[in-house]
């Protein structure tokens, strides 16, 4: 619905209600009816691609975070949805059956309010209607999704549920008052029992769930019959304007539990019938087995055909959902996409987008918590061998192409991904201890070594050694011999070491002064050779360089360098 603000929504028993808005309507057959004015608007193919799509936020500055983060991160990958063609075609089919469905059911008809009087009354009395002295033409709609599990029917029907508002609350339509809880969709699993009087059940219990009623007790004792039941069902879904029931999972219904396949199909056509509502049913191939053909056929013709969704061939679409999701890689390195890693992941899934998806997950998070930190072929390989073992037969079969050998398998197991992430993430757990421990032990040995480098110091500058080289000279030893050692040995080596410094300092000293008084009489040699070639006395030639002083100078001061002169002649 558009322009709704914060004050239009309410919240109901944990559900969003909002007010109604109406808006005029394009198709003549929907004017004047609140229940269809107040819907969305019919959405164009645009509309429903942008509506449908979902990316998830993705910052590349997530791939440096620590691993045990990037694991939550990488759940982001669920709320991946890139829709197709036959989401626009379900989106189509949901939206003309909750229009279509509403069409002869207006309240403010004359028609309509009598029949619902009508079946009231027959509730008070106690009394079951097999017809409505009310006749009114039904113009229910429903049908039928069949596939595969994993293949993303209840996601993508989630997806355009998420169009519709459940909860629409009138209270004046045309300046009338019109006091009336308006339920766009209702869905339902089928119960874990596997009868019909159990799926009614749910029913009754779904809506007290959302509005706060007593159904249940009032009209879901065993002691009812499923025919009962349903003649509730049908005033309860016109009382609240039920535009669309979805019954999911309709493979867990048991034919022994329900009286056989005749009374579970003969059931099902009577809901359409007499709830007067569409009915999608959604179930996997395991359901065809209820759904006989005859139903099916009986079915298309007042109804939309069933659709049949099998794995995704290997097309452009493929490729597309592939480049969508490749892009959400939380690896320290990017792989990037090419046909080998394509390939892989189809034959690894065949098309299955569920088990597509989780491969790509936990191939990263095995990539992650073996320090890889990069997508492989090789890593991928490994992970469809390991966690993929409880669906290879079903895997096998489709990918063998045989019609008999596909119809063994009713089903697949999904992957149970808190298992696999726990099992990494219990390696990486591990890996964390054993650094943590790592840490701990390299801190202690900091502390001890600190604690003994403090005292050696203490008691080596005492003993008047240099403080710049006391602290270099402990930490060379520690090096040397480890730091698991005794205190009297450190101060034992370090003083040695300390010793054998200074007679090398003390060694280097006289031999850098013999050898510069060696360099001192080699240049007054070379000085006095210099003089005889310029034909100049040595003394004067010694002046001039400043190596002696003048006669003006003290005596005793130009004897020594005579007498240094007369040592170098010699």
């Amino acid at each position: 619905m558009q322009g709704l603000a914060a004050s239009d929504l309410q919240i109901l028993h944990g559900e969003e209600m909002v007010d109604a808005i109406y808006s005029n309507q394009i198709v003549q057959d929907y004017e004047d009816n609140p229940l269809i004015e107040a819907l969305p608007p019919i959405f164009t193919e645009d509309d429903v691609i942008e509506h449908l799509s979902v990316f998830p936020p993705h910052d590349e500055k997530e791939r440096s975070l620590n691993a045990t983060y990037r694991f939550h991160c990488i759940q982001r990958l669920f709320q991946y949805f890139q829709p197709f063609e036959k989401h626009l075609d379900l989106e189509q089919r949901i939206s003309r059956a909750i229009s279509q469905g509403y069409l002869h059911r207006n309240p403010m008809k004359k028609e309509e309010v009598m029949r619902i009087h009508e079946s009231y009354k027959a509730i008070k009395e106690g009394k079951f209607l097999k017809t409505y002295q009310t006749e009114a033409k039904r113009t229910a709609a429903g049908f039928t999704i069949i596939g595969l599990s994993g293949i993303g029917k209840s996601t993508a029907i989630e997806r355009v549920l998420s169009f519709y508002p459940q909860l629409i609350k009138h209270q004046e339509y045309k300046g009338k008052p019109f006091q009336f809880t308006q339920i766009s969709w209702l869905k339902l699993d089928c119960p874990f029992d596997g009868s019909l009087k159990g799926l009614c059940m749910s029913f009754f219990s779904e809506l007290d769930r959302l509005l706060g009623s007593n159904y249940l007790n009032k009209f879901g004792a065993q002691k009812n019959t499923t025919d009962l039941m349903m003649q509730r069902m049908a005033h309860l879904a016109s009382r609240h304007g039920i535009g669309l029931l979805i019954i999911d999972e309709i493979q867990h219904l048991s034919l022994s539990k329900s009286g056989g396949s005749d009374k579970m199909l003969n059931f099902f056509v009577t809901l359409v019938n007499t709830i007067g509502i569409p009915v999608l049913m959604v179930g996997t191939n395991k359901a065809i087995s209820i759904l006989q053909s005859e139903f099916r056929q009986a079915r298309r013709g007042s109804g939309q055909g069933d659709m049949v969704w099998s794995q995704m061939p290997k097309d452009e679409s493929w490729e597309l959902f592939v480049e969508g999701m490749w892009e959400y890689q939380w690896t320290e390195r990017f792989t990037d996409l090419t046909s080998d890693f394509s390939d892989l992941l189809y034959d690894a899934s065949q098309g299955i987008l569920d088990i597509a998806v989780k491969l790509f997950m936990l191939t990263q998070i095995r990539a992650i918590a073996t320090g890889e930190e990069k997508i492989t072929k090789q890593i991928m390989k490994q992970v469809a061998n390991d966690s993929l073992r409880l669906v290879k037969p079903m895997l096998d079969a489709l990918r063998s192409g045989i019609p008999s050998e596909i119809a063994k398998y009713e089903d697949i197991h999904p992957i149970d991904m808190d298992e696999e992430i726990e099992k990494y993430k219990a390696s990486i757990d591990f890996q964390d201890k054993i650094r943590i421990q790592k840490k701990l032990q390299q801190q202690k040995r900091q502390k001890k070594e600190q604690s003994l480098l403090e005292q050696v110091t203490l008691q080596l500058l005492e003993m008047d050694f240099d403080p710049k080289v006391v602290g270099d000279a402990i930490k060379k030893v520690f090096k040397n011999l480890g730091d698991d050692i005794e205190k009297s040995v450190v101060l034992k080596e370090t003083i040695k070491l300390l010793i054998d410094k200074d007679e090398r300092k003390a060694e280097s000293t006289a031999a850098k002064k013999k050898k510069l008084e060696a360099a001192n009489v080699n240049y007054l040699v070379q000085l006095m050779q210099e003089a005889r070639k310029k034909k100049k006395s040595v003394h004067e030639y010694f002046l001039d360089k400043g190596i002696i002083k003048s006669p003006l100078d003290e005596f005793w001061e130009d004897e020594e360098n005579d007498a240094l002169v007369s040592h170098a002649v010699s």
